[in-house]
């Protein structure tokens, strides 16, 4: 008796575990956002989460198309996620819906009902993914209302205001490297003329074209006053050496003043100075050379 109990009792453990075995789909579960507080414009996003067992295959034509639902809710987004699984299968499928309905009170709406479909060697398994209630509310009230003489509603707040600080200093540092750059390419090419140190040899230039070249003597007076002004006191030949330590940019004209000084100490100090055009050129040419230098042109 007693073993005729225990094999029944054996029977109906395995019967309840083959039946269990034999379940298509293991869990099945929809999960949801909250119920309340949607607007127009809105997006809801539903997962669905399924584990079936080896073999069955989610027919993916049994989802809601993308796009349009009806006249106030859109699917903008299906994504599945499949994994391999002890038991079976893992199904993961999130939907993105946008709701475009605009109330005039809060009002319950739903997404709406479907039904999945897995296929295993010909045969269909369906289950149903049950429609969703939600609330939604107007943007703002249809009418405004007033309490003891004030406005219920007010109006939006102004957006705040970008902190701008950090790039306009950026900006003043900018400008102010590129206006140091710019003056002083602007100083060592010569560009600045106005300044005291581009007008010594500037006058000088302009008085010596308007000299005759017979007039030598207003010629090289002119020259002199120059390059004194330059050395800061009078200039003689055996002072040159000195001169280019403190502007040793007028080195190259080391011929030119030489023979400029040489030139002068003949004409001023002997009878018989020549006096002949290309001598006044070249005192003309050595003036030029010396504001091109000041110029930063050589």
């Amino acid at each position: 008796m007693h073993f005729t109990l225990f094999v029944i009792f054996i029977c109906f453990i395995l019967n309840s575990c083959s039946s269990t075995l034999s379940e298509p789909i293991i869990s099945f579960q929809v999960q949801t956002p909250r119920p309340f507080g949607y607007v127009i414009g809105d997006e809801i996003k539903q997962r669905i989460v399924v584990d079936v067992r080896d073999g069955m295959a989610l027919q993916y034509n049994s989802l809601p198309n993308k796009g349009k639902v009806n006249r106030w809710l859109n699917l903008n987004k299906i994504k599945i996620d499949k994994n391999k699984i002890h038991q079976g299968i893992h199904y993961q499928i999130d939907l993105t819906y946008q709701l475009f309905y605009a109330p005039l009170e809060v009002k319950m709406l739903k997404i709406p009902s479907f039904t999945l479909q897995f296929k295993q060697f010909g045969n269909t398994t369906k289950k149903q993914v049950p429609y969703w209630n939600f609330t939604t509310a107007p943007l703002r009230e249809l009418a405004i209302r007033k309490d003891e003489g004030k406005e219920y509603m007010r109006p939006d707040s102004p957006a705040p205001l970008l902190d701008y600080t950090a790039s306009y200093y950026r900006l003043l540092v900018s400008l102010l490297i590129a206006f140091i750059i710019t003056f002083y390419l602007a100083w060592l090419y010569g560009c600045l003329s106005f300044l005291p140190k581009y007008q010594i040899f500037k006058r000088p230039a302009k008085r010596l074209s308007q000299l005759p070249n017979t007039d030598i003597e207003n010629m090289l007076r002119v020259m002199h006053r120059a390059l004194n002004q330059l050395n800061g006191k009078p200039l003689f030949q055996h002072q040159l050496a000195d001169f280019y330590n403190h502007h040793p940019s007028y080195q190259q004209l080391n011929n030119e003043l030489n023979w400029f000084f040489k030139y002068s100490n003949q004409y001023f100090f002997s009878t018989n100075a020549p006096v002949n055009k290309t001598d006044s050129n070249k005192i003309k040419e050595l003036c030029q050379h010396c504001l091109e230098i000041e110029r930063g042109k050589r």
